[in-house]
């Protein structure tokens, strides 16, 4: 399990300063006060701000679903979504005229980026600089905390016109709020084991849920601001090296779901992209395999809560999945030479089959001794939801089933997806799940040799997580 994963954009606590209250005065109340207390000395007026969508690349089809506004871009998109050693993926988003470097996270909420207001940040990253910004914004000295697993970062609030992609995307909002770094304590910042400069959440939500706002008086999220109907997420994989992923919107996605291939599941979360997990099996590479004993009938009894984060690197287990998760790493063998002997993890979500083979658990990373060795590796949460115990479909779920993110219905729309992210026809995964029909010859379209025999070449080291896996309390409301 991970211990130094990190994640951002949880339990923020947001601070408006009067007119004479000096900005220093403001960051030692930001130390020192709770939020319920800070939250007392707001006055929750502001005039709203102005948000536009690009008329003339965004087409009128949109439908209303609880008095919301969605719109199909007219035009396809693709964002590339650039590979850093298998556990983080980042592609480019506009701010201002700007072009930078961010993780797109399914699992967050707001904009939080790298600026120059950071005087004591790492240079190596780019930076957002608002003074080259002309349609930039500043706020009322409004300051917030966003709580990572690692570390705080101190940001203060502006506003400027956003793409999402680069400056030729089609999707854009204008006089959006953004968080720009000014401190932070963050390892993997200091260190440059990064390659993004800032997060941008894409969530579901109409409406930043409570708590997760730096601003309770600009409550829109994003997508919501941009009327975004759907998007679509895939990570490619293959070896050697580390392929992209695909961030994509536009006129085909929007109409993928109705494809050959893809089954639908109902997002059930108030705020993340979640469904229920009604049943998690296991099954080995022959059918009389011996899987030591582990059983897995206990589990999602009689459901449990599945979420789909882009911005997760590991497959996350429920704690009381703990004799599953390390029953299936003493079976690894640190030369790898045993993966065509490991199980594939099977999960029912909301009626949808998902398979996932060895090769979305097992990684090849480097020793401190030198050299490499291969891991099971998983991430584990303590947390009960209101459809039970939790898992997180992360990065791997994401590189074997191209997801639609569908907002206007409030669906998920997964086809297995090639190596290199193309829709697979629609085959009977049972049927496809083993490495017999390889040892037979018969290599089909979706599964090739190496998600069987070889493992995921990764840092795990740089592996992010969902803040609020190390939260108090047992209980998440997704």
């Amino acid at each position: 399990e991970r211990g130094t994963a990190i994640k951002p954009i949880h339990w923020l606590f947001y601070f408006r300063m009067a007119s004479r209250m000096t900005k220093a005065l403001a960051l030692l109340l930001l130390l020192n006060l709770d939020g319920a207390t800070a939250a007392k000395t707001f006055k929750n007026h502001r005039k709203a701000s102005a948000v536009h969508v690009s008329t003339a690349e965004i087409s009128s089809s949109s439908s209303e679903q609880s008095s919301q506004e969605f719109q199909t871009p007219s035009r396809d998109y693709t964002v590339q979504l650039n590979n850093h050693l298998n556990i983080q993926y980042s592609g480019t988003f506009t701010i201002g005229q700007q072009e930078l470097p961010v993780i797109y996270d399914t699992g967050s909420f707001e904009i939080l980026v790298l600026s120059t207001l950071c005087t004591s940040c790492t240079k190596s990253l780019e930076m957002f600089d608002s003074n080259h910004s002309s349609s930039y914004r500043g706020a009322e000295d409004i300051i917030a905390s966003h709580r990572f697993v690692s570390g705080t970062v101190v940001t203060a609030e502006g506003f400027d016109t956003l793409h999402l992609g680069a400056k030729d995307s089609p999707v854009v909002s204008e006089d959006m709020t953004i968080w720009q770094v000014t401190k932070h304590g963050l390892r993997f910042w200091e260190t440059g084991n990064a390659i993004f400069s800032g997060i941008v959440g894409l969530s579901h939500v109409r409406t930043i849920p409570q708590g997760f706002s730096g601003d309770h008086r600009q409550p829109k999220s994003m997508l919501e601001e941009m009327h975004l109907d759907a998007f679509a997420m895939c990570l490619q994989r293959g070896s050697p090296g580390t392929p992209p992923g695909l961030l994509k919107f536009g006129p085909t996605i929007s109409a993928m779901s109705k494809d050959k291939g893809f089954q639908s599941v109902d997002v059930l979360g108030e705020s993340h992209w979640a469904t229920k997990l009604s049943q998690f099996k296991m099954k080995g590479s022959k059918p009389d395999a011996d899987l030591d004993g582990i059983d897995t009938s206990g589990m999602c009894n009689p459901s449990c809560g599945a979420v789909v984060d882009s911005g997760t690197s590991l497959l996350t287990f429920p704690r009381s999945a703990s004799h599953i998760t390390e029953a299936l790493k003493k079976k690894v063998k640190p030369d790898c030479s045993n993966l065509h002997e490991l199980p594939s993890l099977y999960f029912e979500l909301d009626g949808a089959e998902v398979v996932l083979p060895p090769r979305a658990y097992i990684y090849k990373t480097k020793s401190k001794f030198g050299g490499y060795f291969c891991k099971g590796a998983f991430m584990k949460v303590g947390k009960n939801s209101q459809f039970g115990e939790v898992f997180i479909l992360g990065m791997p779920f994401l590189r074997y089933y191209f997801t639609v993110f569908d907002r206007a219905n409030k669906q998920m729309h997964i086809a297995q997806a090639t190596e290199d992210c193309q829709v697979a026809p629609s085959i009977h995964l049972a049927a496809h799940s083993n490495n017999q029909s390889f040892a037979a010859g018969r290599v089909d379209l979706v599964r090739t040799a190496a998600d069987f025999e070889e493992p995921t070449v990764a840092d795990l080291d740089a592996a992010m997580a969902p803040n609020w896996l190390l939260g108090s309390g047992d209980e998440i409301r997704l």
